[in-house]
């Protein structure tokens, strides 16, 4: 175990956030999203418990030194990573498990605390909650009466590619090619689903599928794609976020879960068919289609075969009629900077 640091340490910025084939890895992209709008402020560091090759990949792609974890559970984990902390850390937590009490056991390093939370679980015993999901308030926490939020679409942890080519939705039109993403381990196998229906579809002509490194399905997709031969099928594996943005440009409309890979399409303009398989992305898949700015197919996993490719039918009609409205017209980099200059030491 490492000695603790000194207080006069030098400033460090230590995103608390893991990715694997079972969770997925949003919760490490938008931590690492994050960073890179913080980094000119302080050393970046990725807290990640055995990261695999995949996450690896990312954290060195996004320029973050790595902090390897051992597997622990988060009561476990706590006293030991508190013991390697001094306050003149700032630790960002995202992820299921750091709950009030891991929080607090943190904070009584001295270290300043925020938390990504989408959640809304449990006490927030943090200075800073980021939540970058639509229609959230700050009455909706259990919070200190000092808490201070950065809540709502203007706040997106968008990587750069994505904020330097934000631009509004495209005219409704046609669609006949699709891009499927659902993130790079997919632990639902929605992408063999849905890539399935979408080939059966007359009027798709072309279909590109984004998988990562930790997806283990690789070999029925291939399948899928050659009992299909009248279908351009191109599959993209370990895509950094410039060629995502490419990508998204290249096809006419992108089937994705309501999470980060949804919020970077919705701000590139594109149009989009989303919906839900975990708590945490109802909320957003009802918003964005409450408010018409993309169609959601609600629940993945309680939709049947045929139930699933209706949904996907009428979300294409839908796409091809409807002017859609902006997602997130001001983001705003900047004041979380802002944010995290106040944390750190002057």
């Amino acid at each position: 175990m490492a000695t603790t640091p000194a207080a006069s340490a030098p400033a460090r910025i230590i995103f608390r956030a893991d990715g694997n084939a079972t969770i997925g890895l949003g919760h490490l992209v938008r931590s690492l999203a994050l960073a890179d709008m913080v980094r000119p402020l302080a050393e970046c560091r990725a807290a990640v418990q055995a990261p695999a090759p995949a996450v690896r990949q990312l954290v060195r792609e996004a320029g973050v030194a790595l902090w390897e974890l051992p597997v622990l559970e988060p009561a476990a984990e706590a006293p030991l990573l508190a013991a390697q902390l001094c306050p003149t850390d700032v630790v960002v937590l995202d992820g299921y498990g750091f709950d009030t009490g891991y929080q607090q056991t943190l904070a009584a390093s001295g270290c300043r605390l925020v938390a990504i939370d989408d959640l809304r679980a449990w006490p927030m015993a943090v200075e800073l909650v980021i939540n970058h999901s639509p229609g959230v308030t700050a009455t909706q926490y259990r919070a200190a009466p000092g808490t201070r939020f950065c809540l709502g679409p203007d706040y997106s942890l968008l990587r750069p590619p994505f904020l330097t080519q934000a631009r509004p939705p495209a005219p409704p039109a046609p669609i006949a090619s699709v891009l499927l993403c659902f993130g790079g381990a997919d632990p639902q196998q929605l992408t063999q689903r849905c890539l399935a229906l979408l080939l059966a579809l007359p009027a798709l002509r072309e279909v590109g599928v984004i998988t990562g490194g930790a997806f283990p399905h690789s070999d029925a997709l291939q399948t899928l794609a050659a009992a299909s031969p009248t279908k351009t099928v191109r599959f993209y594996a370990n895509v950094a976020a410039d060629e995502i943005v490419a990508l998204l440009h290249q096809y006419q409309a992108v089937v994705c879960p309501a999470s980060t890979i949804l919020i970077e399409s919705l701000v590139l303009g594109k149009a989009a068919l989303t919906g839900y398989y975990a708590d945490n992305q109802r909320h957003l898949a009802a918003y964005v289609q409450e408010h018409q700015q993309a169609y959601s197919l609600g629940d993945f996993t309680a939709l049947s075969e045929v139930a699933l490719q209706q949904a996907l039918v009428q979300g294409l009609e839908w796409l091809a009629r409807e002017p859609r409205q902006p997602y997130a017209p001001h983001l705003a980099p900047e004041q979380l900077r802002a944010e995290f200059r106040r944390l750190l030491p002057a």
